[in-house]
């Protein structure tokens, strides 16, 4: 994919999610509160109605997305040999040729797989709630709400901070992903 294509497709979701945004749009069993939804991966009527889409092909994209999210969350805490572990995750939605394009993670498949039971061990959280979800043709964009983040100036104070995701869908698995790391940063 080249990237004046990428381009004009964030362009086109950046102003999309300017023009209706989630919270106006959406069912009513959406909302964006000042607090966190901490279970929102176990809420099926959540990632339902983000997934809604006039495009049937476009709805599909987005809960390909939405469940591999969902089920990163739900393997945070299950063991290396259990069942919906990162390993069958990663290999239940992950191409085997995926091509990671954030420099944060590793690449690959394996690099990804790698990176996701390095977070576990540390009981950091893989994942945030999403909040809105655009798609394309075969990309998805993402945006997910991070925790509360605190104040540089003021530690007793917080902001709300979000993460973008960018994902490419081959056929019924996510093949590539763009996001906004940068090498040495969180």
């Amino acid at each position: 994919m080249n990237h004046k294509r990428i381009c004009s497709i964030l362009i086109g979701a950046a102003l999309a999610a300017l023009a209706a945004p989630l919270w106006a749009a959406a069912p009513d069993s959406i909302t964006i509160k000042q607090g966190f939804h901490a279970n929102w991966a176990d809420d099926p009527a959540y990632i339902e109605a983000l997934s809604q889409d006039r495009n049937s092909r476009y709805a599909a994209n987005k809960r390909l997305v939405l469940n591999f999210e969902a089920a990163l969350e739900r393997a945070q805490g299950v063991s290396e040999t259990a069942p919906g572990n990162f390993k069958q995750v990663v290999e239940q939605y992950l191409t085997s040729d995926y091509i990671q394009h954030d420099p944060s993670f590793p690449p690959g498949r394996d690099g990804l797989l790698d990176f996701f039971k390095t977070i576990q061990k540390s009981g950091e959280r893989v994942s945030h709630p999403p909040i809105m979800v655009v798609a394309e043709g075969d990309i998805v964009v993402l945006t997910m709400m991070r925790p509360p983040v605190p104040e540089p100036d003021d530690a007793s104070k917080t902001y709300t901070a979000y993460r973008i995701a960018i994902w490419k869908v081959c056929g019924k698995k996510l093949c590539e992903h763009w996001g906004p790391g940068l090498k040495g940063h969180p």
